[in-house]
This record gives C-alpha cells, structure tokens and sequence, in this order.
C-alpha cells in the first residue's frame, strides 16, 4: 500500500481477504458485524494520520506485551475511551499472539511487523503482519458450533471482530488489519 494512497472505511465488508487492496472498511455510524450493506464509508488518507509506532518483532511474549504497552500508550494519549481501549488491547492481543503463534509458528528469527496510526480523532488503524504461509480466514470453524464450545483456542477471530470496528485480513491471511473508530475520553467532573 503505498504511502499517499486513500484508505476507505465502509460497512459493506468486515472480513474482506483483498490481495493488494488499499481499501480498509468500518462503519462510521457503529459497528457492522453482519457484513451487510451500510452506507457509503469514511475516506481516511493514511499519510495524514500520524504515523505513532512502526516496529519489527520477534515472535516472544515478551515483544509482545511492549507493543501492547506500547499502543495503548498511544491510545490514552490520542484520547480513546477506557472501555474502548479495553477492547483493543484484546483484539490487538489477539492480533499480534496469532501472528507470533500460527502465522510464524513462534520462530524467533520470523518477524512480526506492526504499524499503528492514531486518528481521525480518538481513531486507532493497526495493521499487524506475519511471516508466515498465510491462511484462509473463512476456512477457520466458527467457535460457537456445538462441536467446538468445548475447546480451549480458536476464538481469537470471533474476538476481534466482535471488539473491532473493522476486522479485514490481506495479502493471503498474512496481514490484518483493524479499525476502531473510538470515541472521546469524557472530562469528569
């Protein structure tokens, strides 16, 4: 995705698998689970968001709690509300955990590559991306079927996109990318 292009947060798609695509998607008016049809989308020009953290990890936990640290920081700082923080330290959790474990099988010398833009607003994109072969999101089993409740993996998809505004995976399952519109932190009283 080169630096100037426009990236489009729309409703139509939550899950989209778009090789090479520059177009992202989220709703502006809330959340769309569903994958249905909403209305229009959100133009956002990547170079105009600050550009707040742009690292290279290796596949431990330990470089995984700094990024998350490390994005929630930004999160505070760019004013999203504490209960939508809390959702995305789950779903960038979950993120960054399925890119160090599935995608490049907790190799150390793989990499994980994470970039975070705060804004418009409280807005957060993050884009996380692995190393590995890559994955199909739609063959992945529901982990609500019957068959699966009594396991003890496998939500972490379901996670995201029921936390995130928008859930989208590119270049063959390598890369996700997510979207929380957020709102502003209230000043108390």
């Amino acid at each position: 995705m080169p630096g100037g292009e426009a990236i489009t947060i729309d409703a139509n798609r939550t899950t989209a698998d778009r090789a090479g695509g520059a177009r992202l998607t989220a709703s502006r008016s809330g959340r769309s689970r569903s994958g249905q049809g909403g209305e229009g989308g959100l133009s956002v020009e990547r170079r105009t968001l600050p550009l707040r953290l742009r690292v290279s990890l290796p596949s431990t936990k330990p470089a995984l709690n700094r990024a998350v640290r490390s994005v929630m920081r930004i999160a505070r700082d760019s004013g999203v509300a504490q209960d939508e923080r809390a959702d995305l330290e789950i779903a960038l959790r979950e993120a960054l955990a399925n890119a160090m474990i599935h995608g490049n099988s907790l190799e150390r010398d793989k990499r994980v590559f994470l970039r975070c833009y705060a804004g418009p607003g409280p807005s957060m994109l993050i884009i996380v991306r692995d190393e590995g072969p890559g994955f199909d999101p739609g063959s992945i089993p529901d982990p609500r079927d019957a068959d699966r409740l009594h396991l003890r993996n496998g939500r972490g998809l379901l996670l995201m996109r029921e936390l995130m505004d928008h859930v989208e995976y590119r270049k063959g399952g390598r890369e996700v990318v997510l979207w929380k519109s957020g709102s502003r932190e209230t000043e108390r009283s």
